[in-house]
């Protein structure tokens, strides 16, 4: 996993699996960065080829422990990754990007924008 800043947004990428083995790492990962109050967090998982329910647990506690004062946001470009939170139905209540890019420039809490499965 890899951190970068961009003023006040932190963006924590997360590259490979995303499941019982890492989501410890990746769960000490984001409440690091949530530790550091960043306006907002960006979890880019675009490069994450596999998640089942350990990472989507990750998920969902950064997202309660990430409210109300950071603006946590999710990358998610590939159906390895869309389909868990589609099914689950966590891609109701997690803000989801297409991009980074978009991720980190729209405007705060809309409520996920860009919720199309990923082509």
């Amino acid at each position: 996993m890899t951190v970068e800043r961009l003023g006040r947004t932190l963006v924590l990428i997360v590259d490979g699996d995303l499941d019982l083995h890492t989501a410890p790492t990746a769960r000490q990962a984001i409440e690091s960065a949530l530790s550091h109050r960043p306006r907002r967090l960006v979890v880019d998982l675009s490069l994450v080829r596999f998640l089942n329910s350990a990472g989507l647990e990750v998920l969902l506690t950064a997202h309660r422990q990430a409210a109300p004062h950071t603006d946590l946001r999710l990358v998610v470009s590939t159906r390895a990754v869309w389909r868990p939170l589609q099914l689950t139905r966590l891609h109701d209540h997690l803000v989801i990007h297409a991009s980074r890019s978009a991720a980190i420039a729209s405007p705060a809490r809309t409520g996920g924008e860009d919720r199309s499965p990923p082509s």
